[in-house]
């Protein structure tokens, strides 16, 4: 089970300008709204959404 863990885990990447890379927010933000409410996850959707519009 603990070899399987750690196949998932990784570091996240962070940009020179103090960010943190989109695909990484952007798989951060998913995972959070698997596991938090529904009003936190709709939040974080927007988030999302807000992130997506400054690229």
């Amino acid at each position: 089970m603990k070899e399987k863990a750690d196949n998932n885990s990784r570091s996240l990447k962070w940009e020179q300008n103090g960010e943190l890379a989109h695909k990484d927010l952007f798989e951060l933000i998913e995972r959070l709204k698997n596991v938090e409410s529904e009003h936190t996850s709709s939040e974080l959707s927007r988030l999302g959404a807000k992130s997506n519009l400054i690229d």
